[in-house]
């Protein structure tokens, strides 16, 4: 399984046209030749990128908590399609990035693409850092949730 990581920051052109950091792109492997899936995040500014075959993974595991016959899981499912799009990659880790999707996220020319385990997000960079300094508070109680776990090993 791909497990993104690290921060590398970019540059996208008017065009919405950005590069995919190499080593994203060396991690990705074979599927780098396979279309990738941009989604627009639900609770962020900025975008979500996923190789395809991993976000069909996803979406069959989402699928298959919902009820097809309920009207909000219905509608759950629409607002969740209506959300990515998929595109292709040149051979050169060029990809395009719609600009519903950049309007979505604020992106402007300098942008920071960002690991995520099974994903890579991509945030305009005034963006990223506002919203890294309001993670703040949430990083501290991470760590004191750890410390205080039975299963951390302690120095």
């Amino acid at each position: 399984m791909i497990r993104f990581s690290a921060r590398y920051n970019a540059l996208i052109d008017d065009k919405g046209r950005v590069v995919l950091p190499s080593p994203f792109k060396k991690l990705m492997g074979s599927l780098s030749a396979e279309p990738i899936v941009i989604e627009k995040d639900i609770y962020k500014p900025c975008l979500n990128i996923y190789p395809q075959k991993v976000h069909e993974e996803r979406l069959m595991s989402i699928e298959s908590k919902l009820n097809l016959f309920d009207e909000g899981d219905d509608d759950l499912l629409a607002d969740l399609y209506e959300n990515f799009t998929t595109v292709t990659m040149a051979d050169n880790g060029r990809i395009n990035i719609p600009s519903d999707f950049m309007d979505h996220a604020g992106i402007s020319r300098e942008v920071v693409f960002v690991g995520k385990g099974a994903s890579i997000t991509l945030w305009d960079e005034k963006k990223y850092h506002e919203a890294k300094e309001m993670r703040k508070p949430l990083r501290e109680s991470f760590r004191e949730r750890l410390a205080n776990s039975p299963d951390t090993e302690k120095p």
